[in-house]
């Protein structure tokens, strides 16, 4: 079982140009030794949004989540304070459990559709061979008697075994 998702709250400060993808901006407070203060710094994220429910100024929380893809680490997993139109009249946000749901899903078909494609190629490969045998002795080459020079050369058929007796 994963470790339980690290959750941050923080700011969309870009939504709407990336499909299913904002930018949610985090504050943290860190400490600079030399100067002896706190100070506001900034973390950015690029957070999955499946259902392109949030707009800019909205307050989310996230959780950290496998990568959804290069850049993006994060999930929505609610709403904290809308901005614009409430959240109840915006696509709902998928919880956590209907997300591993779809993922196990997504990569249960995909095992499937690799099983299938390995059967098909195996199945070619014995089609191949069967077809190359025809019979269980298989004819390999042909050996001249005699030759040109000692008159005409009469062609005797070499057999030998095939893959069919094994």
């Amino acid at each position: 079982m994963p470790p339980p998702p690290k959750f941050l709250c923080g700011v969309v400060v870009s939504a709407g140009r990336m499909m299913k993808a904002v930018k949610v901006r985090s504050v943290k407070q860190v400490y600079d030794k030399f100067l002896r203060k706190h100070y506001t710094a900034y973390q950015s994220h690029l957070v999955s949004d499946p259902n392109s429910s949030l707009r800019t100024g909205d307050v989310v929380r996230i959780a950290a989540r496998p990568p959804a893809s290069k850049h993006i680490r994060h999930v929505v997993t609610e709403i904290v304070a809308p901005w614009g139109p409430p959240a109840e009249e915006r696509p709902p946000i998928p919880t956590l459990e209907e997300l591993d749901a779809q993922y196990r899903a997504k990569r249960d078909a995909k095992a499937a559709r690799k099983s299938a494609r390995l059967k098909a190629s195996v199945a070619d490969v014995k089609a191949e061979r069967t077809k190359d045998k025809g019979h269980s002795l298989k004819e390999r080459h042909t050996n001249v008697i005699g030759g040109p020079e000692v008159g005409g050369g009469e062609e005797r058929v070499v057999l030998e075994k095939g893959m069919a007796d094994q």
